[in-house]
């Protein structure tokens, strides 16, 4: 599943601080930078095609519009920053159309926790983002970034649209036409941005509200099928088995 994070997109001088045990989340994206910092254990961060890995004491920087995902295997602890572009114009500026070969650099989130506290005034806010950003770019190598298509935003136009629809029927024909893009252009896209086909990215949409419905609550499998865009129980244990490796009534008994 990817999802398309618009609260961290939209929002102006938006700032966030969350402390994780254990952190794992799914593949997302945003208009925001986000900072991570380890404090025991190691945590693996999946930065488009390629695979990080932070330990104590490293932390990670990605950029707006990256497509990233966590995963903890053992244990991990960890503290995550989220910041508009707003908040460091000159890096952005400098980074212009580059990005970090390995964004993954020395720093500690102690002194950080001062100067980011949300009751401080906006100079020691600066100070911490800035304290973020000098620190990557002195430790990290930059190389470019592949060119953006004239639509910057357009994964996230499409997670988004997704998002809004996995719920009934959904073709890459109907999308196109309301995105207003080129049926063969947008299909493309998905190859070489989402790294997916499109059917498979939709199909790994639904499976995954899926999953969450055969966990947390008791409806009947047929009913979550057709909550979740599957046209018929067939084609929903199909695709289930095919992303999750079991059938739906297995993931539920496994889950319970």
């Amino acid at each position: 599943m990817l999802i398309y994070e618009a609260e961290r997109s939209d929002r102006r001088e938006y700032l966030y601080c969350q402390r994780d045990h254990n952190f794992s989340f799914p593949s997302h994206l945003h208009h925001s930078y986000e900072f991570l910092s380890v404090q025991a254990g190691t945590l693996t961060c999946t930065l488009e095609t390629n695979t990080f890995e932070v330990h104590p004491g490293e932390a990670l920087l990605v950029l707006p519009d990256q497509i990233h995902s966590y995963h903890t295997e053992k244990s991990s602890q960890s503290v995550l920053w989220v910041f508009s572009d707003d908040w460091v114009p000159e890096f952005s500026i400098q980074m212009g159309q580059r990005m970090f070969q390995n964004p993954v650099f020395r720093m500690e989130a102690a002194p950080l926790m001062e100067l980011l506290w949300p009751g401080n005034n906006r100079c020691k806010k600066l100070a911490g983002l800035y304290l973020i950003c000098g620190t990557a770019l002195e430790q990290c190598s930059l190389c470019p970034r592949p060119q953006q298509d004239a639509d910057a935003h357009l994964s996230a136009r499409i997670i988004n649209y997704v998002q809004q629809n996995y719920t009934g029927t959904l073709t890459l024909e109907q999308m196109a036409r309301e995105l207003g893009y080129n049926y063969t252009y947008l299909s493309a896209y998905f190859n070489r941005r989402l790294h997916t086909g499109f059917q498979d990215f939709v199909n790994q949409y639904r499976v995954s509200h899926a999953a969450m419905l055969l966990q947390g609550s008791s409806l009947p499998i047929t009913q979550v099928a057709e909550q979740c865009g599957f046209g018929t129980i067939r084609s929903f244990n199909r695709v289930f088995l095919k992303e999750i490796g079991m059938s739906p009534s297995a993931f539920r008994k496994q889950n319970r």
